[in-house]
């Protein structure tokens, strides 16, 4: 495997925390968020933010930022969102060691009273997939002041729910995560190649590249990812073939990653 392959592996899609590039912007949405999940009133949290910015991302990076402050807390992270209340009830007792045996209201009433006394954050990903009687029980449970909810909705979507019956008239607070400036792009890709030893092709990440690669991407951090892996995979594949003219960062090969994930239109 040659350095450029090794390179293209760095940009894989996956979820670590290694992974997250805290980007000035990102970097305040986190420090924001812990504020907003450590006030004494528990009120639900909205993450919003393009497809692809990191918001995943993000809610890893605030779960682990709370492990390693020695914050004890109970964090309980759905990837998906519940589609049976009752259920989601459950697992929510099961996973701060309470019973999760019981009828319904039974069951709600005991998570209150556990929750109430107990410090806790529930987070929910890609929330705007829930339906309107998830979004109500929602309401409900919020409506109770013992639950810490913190919700990951894409920004189109989410801004609409918030217009809803069930969290317009009701206190919430609101967290959106911005795109990556040309700047932030090039400090990306240096800084992670320049981590795993690459610094020879770190610095052919110039400011003209970074603000190319910032323009096809649009500063979205999945897409900015998904070109340097496919950037570098074809630099690799030049490298392994003898194509001299492909072995070092150009316009050309550039443009190759943009239209080969449909960035730019050939």
């Amino acid at each position: 495997m040659n350095d450029f392959q090794k390179a293209s592996r760095l940009f894989e899609d996956r979820v670590d925390r290694d992974d997250y590039f805290e980007a000035a912007s990102s970097e305040l949405s986190k420090m924001t968020l812990l504020g907003l999940i450590n006030e004494s009133e528990r009120k639900p949290v909205f993450l919003l933010g393009d497809p692809g910015v990191g918001k995943t991302k993000m809610l890893h990076t605030i779960k682990n930022a709370l492990w390693e402050s020695g914050d004890d807390r109970i964090v309980i992270h759905l990837n998906e969102p519940f589609s049976d209340p009752v259920s989601f009830l459950r697992h929510l007792l099961k996973a701060s060691g309470v019973d999760e045996r019981g009828e319904p209201e039974e069951l709600k009433k005991r998570a209150a009273d556990h929750f109430r006394e107990h410090e806790h954050l529930i987070m929910i990903d890609e929330a705007q997939l829930m339906d309107e009687s998830s979004f109500e029980f929602l309401r409900i449970l919020s409506d109770t002041k013992a639950f810490r909810l913190l919700l990951s909705m894409h920004k189109e979507e989410g801004e609409a729910i918030l217009e809803k019956p069930h969290f317009k008239s009701r206190s919430h607070r609101v967290v959106e995560i911005g795109r990556l400036d040309a700047v932030e792009v090039g400090e990306y890709l240096t800084t992670t190649l320049l981590k795993e030893g690459l610094g020879e092709i770190a610095t052919m990440i110039d400011k003209k590249s970074a603000k190319r690669i910032h323009r096809y991407s649009a500063g979205n951090f999945r897409h900015v990812k998904r070109m340097a892996q496919v950037l570098f995979e074809l630099m690799g594949y030049a490298k392994s073939n003898g194509m001299k003219r492909y072995r070092t960062l150009n316009r050309c090969l550039l443009d190759m990653a943009a239209i080969d994930l449909g960035l730019i239109d050939a």
